[in-house]
């Protein structure tokens, strides 16, 4: 039996250059679909002299020798003293950004002749120019007084690997991922405990180089440093496994996800990823609980649910859930609608309950086929002139998949309600299909047989 659960491409938003692949069933899910379900937006914080990402302390120590360094930085703070002249130019420019004017402040600094500042001096006056230069938006400028402050190799290691971290960001921001590695994988080198957003913003750039693998190993790390890991991060690692196609790995991502920040979006997802790995039980009951939390409001979703029911072989609640979902105007009142919920009810032999949503299917159907099925149910209670009246109008609109069983069905509707001759007529007509020859032959024969007995 085909799956209801649409397969997956993907499980949610990432900031990329190319669409992602899409793979369908019942229901297409397009790209944008999915993309809007769990929208991953890089955040790259404020750039501040006072903001430092948060250590923490499952990470192997520095590659370089930074006890070695900070005793150079602390020597060097005392052989460069700073001017006081130098101060006040500092000053009045910090002055200049606060009271909303950086060009005045940018201007005051580049008074200052780099070769006439000490090391120290002008390390301080690059810093401020590259903070001036991201409030203006101006991020190439920032990054390149970025890079002038850490070649002067004055400041605290501390400072130069806030800088390093934040030249990662902005050549982020710029979309340029792999000088954003590059400088992430400097800032590591001289950091003892890195900040997990780190390995997630690594994991981001790795992405955008689709260099999956090493994506997924850097939003592991993000997400493995910290007991209560941030939702971004666990959201990319999910996001990676589903776009690598990797349910089995994506499955108790979502779990954890599901867990930690119960929302709607990762409910759906999870039911999908279920969905995708053929687990259709456990896709079900998570739709179910997502259901009773009144997660489940748009069209797609409550007709995913009816379905999955369906495939469960538990027709009475698919009806219910598409009964209250049409009543409440959840769903689009289309002939699809209809015909599954028509056809809920008949699986689960209300036969009398689904004549109502399978006439409203078969107006609204483009087609006579719809008209067939209702003109089956009303024989199946014997009801035999409204099965004839139906099936008429299934050949009058036409567009019929099996126009000969139609028509036999037409002759037997007429035959059961004591229409001989028009039996006879759709009987003729029905054995000039293929499909229904013989059946109709039969019917033929019978009917000659009752006009005259001895001809037998």
């Amino acid at each position: 039996m085909r799956s209801p659960i649409p397969r997956l491409a993907l499980l949610g938003s990432l900031p990329r250059l190319s669409p992602f692949a899409q793979l369908s069933s019942f229901a297409q899910l397009s790209v944008l679909t999915l993309l809007s379900l769990l929208v991953l937006q890089l955040p790259l914080r404020a750039i501040a002299a006072d903001e430092t990402p948060t250590a923490v302390d499952e990470t192997p120590r520095a590659a370089i020798d930074l006890s070695a360094l900070r005793k150079d930085r602390s020597e060097k703070a005392g052989r460069y003293p700073i001017a006081q002249r130098i101060s006040r130019y500092l000053a009045a420019a910090a002055n200049e950004v606060d009271e909303g004017d950086p060009k005045e402040a940018t201007r005051l600094l580049q008074k200052l002749r780099p070769k006439r500042l000490n090391p120290y001096e002008r390390a301080l006056v690059y810093r401020m120019l590259a903070h001036i230069a991201y409030g203006a938006n101006d991020l190439e400028v920032a990054i390149e007084y970025y890079v002038l402050f850490l070649d002067e190799e004055m400041l605290p290691i501390r400072d130069e690997a806030r800088v390093r971290y934040n030249i990662a960001q902005l050549y982020a921001q710029l979309q340029q991922w792999q000088e954003s590695i590059d400088w992430l994988n400097r800032w590591l080198r001289y950091t003892e405990n890195p900040d997990p957003g780190g390995f997630y913003l690594m994991g981001i750039a790795y992405f955008q180089l689709e260099d999956f693998d090493a994506a997924i190993a850097q939003s592991k790390k993000a997400v493995r440093f910290r007991p209560n890991p941030k939702e971004p991060w666990i959201r990319l690692l999910a996001a990676l496994y589903a776009q690598k196609e990797d349910y089995k790995n994506a499955a108790p991502v979502l779990e954890e996800l599901v867990l930690r920040f119960p929302k709607k979006t990762y409910w759906v997802q999870l039911s999908l990823i279920y969905g995708a790995h053929e687990d259709y039980r456990r896709s079900l009951s998570v739709q179910q609980v997502a259901y009773a939390q009144g997660f489940l409001t748009e069209d797609k979703e409550l007709r995913r649910l009816a379905r999955s029911y369906l495939y469960h072989e538990l027709p009475y609640p698919a009806a219910q859930v598409l009964d209250k979902a049409l009543e409440d105007g959840a769903i689009e009142p289309d002939s699809e609608a209809f015909e599954l919920l028509a056809n809920s009810w008949i699986t689960a032999r209300e036969y009398q309950r689904s004549l109502d949503p399978l006439r409203s299917a078969a107006k609204l159907a483009e087609d006579g086929n719809l008209y067939v099925r209702l003109g089956q149910v009303h024989m199946q209670s014997e009801s035999w002139s409204e099965a004839s009246a139906l099936l008429e109008k299934a050949v009058e609109k036409g567009g019929l998949k099996d126009l000969g069983n139609a028509e036999l069905l037409l002759g037997i509707a007429y035959y059961n309600g004591a229409h001989v001759a028009r039996a006879r007529s759709s009987f003729l007509r029905a054995r000039k299909h293929d499909s229904t020859r013989k059946a109709a032959n039969r019917w033929i024969t019978h009917l000659d047989t009752e006009a005259d007995p001895t001809a037998s």
